[in-house]
């Protein structure tokens, strides 16, 4: 049952998708500030949408990187702490 809702739910999201990138077809131009490139706007979104995906798990996974090296040397300060009593 859970798995129908998901599919569902995907499903959806992904009809939504489709519709959102026809109606929204027309070219824009970016400025690159060396230089300007045109595109479909829906692939101009699409694109800046997945480099803000990238760049939030970049900045999790150097987040969750600094956690393991505090808990590596917390450990190690606990082990020396047991050990001396």
């Amino acid at each position: 049952m859970m798995r129908m809702i998901v599919i569902t739910f995907f499903a959806l999201i992904a009809v939504m998708a489709l519709i959102f990138s026809l109606r929204n077809f027309q070219t824009v131009e970016i400025d690159l500030y060396l230089t300007t490139i045109s595109m479909p706007l829906a692939l101009a979104l699409t694109i800046e949408l997945f480099a803000g995906i990238f760049i939030g798990f970049l900045v999790a996974f150097m987040h969750i990187i600094k956690l393991k090296s505090q808990y590596r040397s917390l450990d190690r300060k606990v082990k020396t702490i047991e050990s001396s009593e």
